[in-house]
């Protein structure tokens, strides 16, 4: 694999052994400045693994990094931060209690603590919140927020850093449609910016809208990587499981019962009402909404 002079990130021959388990076995994976590289496979295929290596918070059994031109050895997450990486974890990481500026500088708030350089950190949120098109008060209490916008909040926690490579995981698991496309548009702006993203995702179709590449995994090996122009669902879904799958979601036969379990007309006063369904024995009933 040539490497282009482009090249943000360039992982070579990646392996992690833990005890008895064969995480990751040679994995090459590079990822150009400007583009959205996607990163797929199945539950257990290595992902979280290869992203945990890159972000230092895992040390690889064999294999090279290099960040840019330059070859590095990562020990802990400060190290990878040192070398603008930065990773937006699935799982909300930031502070209920604080302010959304102070989240967003959360580990570096500017100079000594006064009325001044908070002021200065208010404005600087509200300047990235700005860029990144997000419409939140930097002075709201961050736990005041809807989780679609404390996601986007950690985003511009990530961005207001200056990074060089950002990484996101699953970072649409909790959002809407119309969430999706907000973030999509921020991404977008970043990778117009130069910065290489790497998107990790179970949504083939959103990897399809958002992705330039895309790499598949598979039980702690690199299968593919692939321009995402020319690929579909169908092809991503065969090198994740390794065979053609000509039904994702089989439907099977099921004897329906008797009702187990009926609602009828509750409400709560606030966030729902007059709200009924039954469930019988056999049977899997699906709720659906934003």
């Amino acid at each position: 694999m040539t490497v282009a002079a482009d090249c943000a990130l360039d992982m070579r021959g990646i392996s992690k052994n833990f005890p008895g388990v064969k995480a990751l076995s040679n994995v090459n994976f590079a990822v150009k400045f400007g583009t959205v590289h996607a990163v797929v496979g199945e539950n257990g295929a290595g992902k979280s693994t290869l992203m945990k290596i890159l972000n230092g918070s895992y040390a690889p059994t064999s294999g090279t990094i290099k960040v840019g031109d330059a070859e590095v050895r990562m020990r802990r997450p400060a190290d990878a931060q040192a070398l603008g990486i930065r990773m937006v974890h699935q799982e909300i990481n930031l502070v209920p209690d604080l302010t959304v500026a102070e989240n967003v500088y959360l580990g570096r708030m500017p100079g000594k603590w006064t009325f001044l350089r908070k002021r200065e950190m208010v404005r600087a949120a509200a300047a990235v919140l700005d860029e990144l098109g997000a419409a939140i008060n930097p002075r709201e209490r961050l736990g005041n927020l809807s989780i679609s916008q404390q996601q986007l909040v950690e985003i511009a926690k990530a961005y207001a850093a200056q990074p060089r490579i950002i990484v996101l995981d699953e970072p649409t698991s909790s959002l809407s449609e119309h969430e999706t496309a907000a973030l999509f548009r921020i991404l977008r702006k970043m990778r117009d910016d130069g910065i290489a993203i790497v998107y990790i995702s179970h949504r083939l179709k959103e990897v399809l809208e958002i992705a330039d590449e895309v790499t598949v995994l598979r039980d702690g090996s690199m299968i593919e990587t692939r321009p995402i122009k020319g690929i579909k669902a169908a092809d991503m879904i065969r090198l994740m499981v390794g065979r053609e799958v000509s039904n994702v979601f089989p439907k099977s036969p099921a004897a329906i019962g008797k009702s187990v379990l009926r609602v009828e007309h509750i409400s709560d006063g606030q966030r729902f009402r007059d709200v009924s369904f039954e469930v019988r024995a056999g049977e899997i009933l699906g709720l659906t909404g934003l």
